[in-house]
């Protein structure tokens, strides 16, 4: 029988802040790795581009298909220990474990590292798959409120956001103080092809910077135990959610053919990639094409700093504008923005305004696709009486990886067609141009056809508002069946025990009334009326 003060006890706060912080972790070893695998690779590990391509491509295949098998699994997992926290746990220690090997550059030629990085890109993009489906389900775990899921999810941005800031600030200077030695032969040449002089990285310089970068690792394996830590112990996990006994391939299929989410999943696609390239790129940008490396941590913290400040304007226009309506302004904000990294001159500051604009609509697409692919669930409930909510969201995450995959590949072939000089410190200037092509025309045409596709989506504020109040009156009649079963069945079992007693207790009389056919039932009435 289900226990309904499970589906009505309110959402602490404290629960809500120990979901959100146990994310922090697994969003800050995702938001470094995606700023600066392109630029560790091939500076760092020594790697060239296509390599590097090979590298992130192969990993990102299997996490895009594994997405889709996760999700059902994920779906029919019981354990004592609930259905998601075991996810949670074993991929966060798969995560932690990887992070730690991933930053270490073994010295077994490039071949040798070849297949040292796909093996614990693939490792450590699945962990991070299984932790990112389950995480984001567990909300629906949590509470079957959709304005307190709502909260948890602003909880969730907020925390993440600033957690986000702390982590690449604290990666970035970590690098910063081990970047250059006082023999590294790079220190007074720039990064362009105006240099007479075609010098290589010192290996001296090059270990400190390997040194750096495990420092830093070792700082977020411990962030991510301690994240894991409050999700375990500051949430409680519903037993009472029920889940999809669908086949996994039906139940995609019902997943892949929701109109709703045909419509977003595509804006939300053409729209990340875009993020993904200035994610993956900007780093590169900031080298190549300004010749401000020692800019690029600050770069990357003030694109930070504006997500967290820009949360509360996020919030104000969604709720002025509905959740559509806001992601579509908001993204075409992104445009010119976009466009202005081709007009940015070399060595000027001005990268830093771009950067806190595009940290501005970063966190939009962050914060809001959440909130749509909610309203998704939800209308695929109300239409199909199925609740897919695990599903919904290993398929956007899919999506999601696909795009990633897509954007950080372009950012490494941008180098190749611009012929990069592995472990040069100088750099032709068609590398620089091929990144500002990359970071403007590319970003700003994609963004706009996902701009074309969120117009089309078809769940409005008012057809959302219908959802809400039709799902709110199917949970009160569930809740009020399931309120009669339950009392009508204590009282059954009462009454057969009143009705029907040991044979030495019966009180004279009455089993031959009972079993008479012409009962009274008058007799029963009063038998319940007594008992209750």
């Amino acid at each position: 029988m289900t226990d309904l003060t499970m589906t009505t006890k309110p959402l602490s706060v404290v629960a809500k802040l120990c979901y959100a912080f146990g994310g922090v972790g697994g969003e800050i070893l995702w938001v470094v790795f995606g700023a600066y695998t392109s630029i560790f690779l091939v500076d760092v590990a020594q790697m060239p581009p296509l390599f590097a391509t090979s590298i992130i491509f192969g990993s990102r295949v299997v996490d895009i298909l594994c997405n889709v098998v996760i999700g059902p699994l994920i779906d029919r997992t019981n354990t004592r220990w609930g259905k998601i926290k075991p996810w949670i746990a074993i991929s966060t220690l798969f995560m932690t474990v990887t992070n730690a090997l991933m930053w270490y550059v073994p010295d077994v030629g490039t071949g040798g590292k070849l297949a040292w990085y796909i093996i614990l890109y693939t490792v450590m993009v699945l962990g991070r798959s299984g932790f990112s489906i389950a995480y984001t389900a567990f909300l629906m775990f949590l509470s079957d409120n959709s304005s307190e899921r709502d909260s948890a999810i602003l909880y969730r941005s907020i925390i993440i956001i600033g957690g986000m800031l702390g982590g690449v600030a604290m990666h970035g200077q970590i690098l910063a103080s081990f970047r250059r030695s006082e023999y590294d032969s790079c220190d007074n040449m720039t990064y362009s092809a105006n240099s007479s002089t075609d010098s290589s990285v010192d290996g001296v310089s090059l270990e400190m910077t390997r040194t750096g970068y495990m420092i830093s690792s070792a700082a977020v394996c411990g962030l991510l135990l301690l994240c894991l830590s409050a999700i375990v112990f500051g949430t409680t996990e519903r037993k009472d959610k029920l889940s999809c006994d669908q086949n996994m391939f039906k139940t995609t299929k019902i997943v892949l053919t929701f109109r709703p989410n045909v419509y977003f999943l595509l804006a939300y696609f053409f729209i990340q990639i875009p993020i993904a390239i200035g994610h993956g790129g900007i780093a590169l940008y900031v080298q190549y094409s300004l010749d401000l490396e020692d800019q690029i941590e600050n770069v990357l913290l003030s694109f930070m700093v504006a997500s967290v400040l820009a949360m509360p304007v996020i919030g104000w226009v969604v709720s002025k504008l509905g959740r559509k309506n806001a992601y579509i302004c908001l993204m075409l904000a992104a445009v010119p923005l976009y466009i202005g990294f081709q007009f940015i001159p070399k060595g000027s500051l001005a990268v830093f305004a771009v950067s806190i604009g595009i940290g501005v609509t970063a966190l939009a697409q962050m914060f809001i696709p959440w909130l749509i692919v909610s309203d998704i669930t939800e209308d695929c409930y109300l239409q199909t009486g199925e609740r897919l909510d695990t599903p919904f969201v290993a398929i956007l995450l899919s999506c999601g990886s696909l795009a990633i995959t897509v954007g950080l590949i372009m950012a490494t072939i941008a180098l190749e067609i611009g012929g990069y000089k592995l472990g040069s410190c100088t750099q032709p200037d068609t590398v620089g141009s091929a990144l500002r092509i990359l970071l403007s025309a590319f970003t700003s045409v994609l963004t706009f056809i996902g701009v074309v596709f969120a117009w089309r989506y078809p769940i409005t504020e008012d057809r959302r508002k219908e959802i809400t109040e039709a799902i709110n009156k199917r949970k009160l009649s569930r809740d009020a069946q399931l309120d009669e079963i339950q009392r009508n069945g204590s009282l059954s079992n009462m009454n057969g025990k009143a009705l029907l007693p040991e044979e030495s207790s019966k009180p004279e009389g009455l089993q031959d009334k009972l079993l008479s056919s012409e009962l009274d039932l008058s007799v029963l009435l009063d038998c319940r009326e007594s008992v209750v």
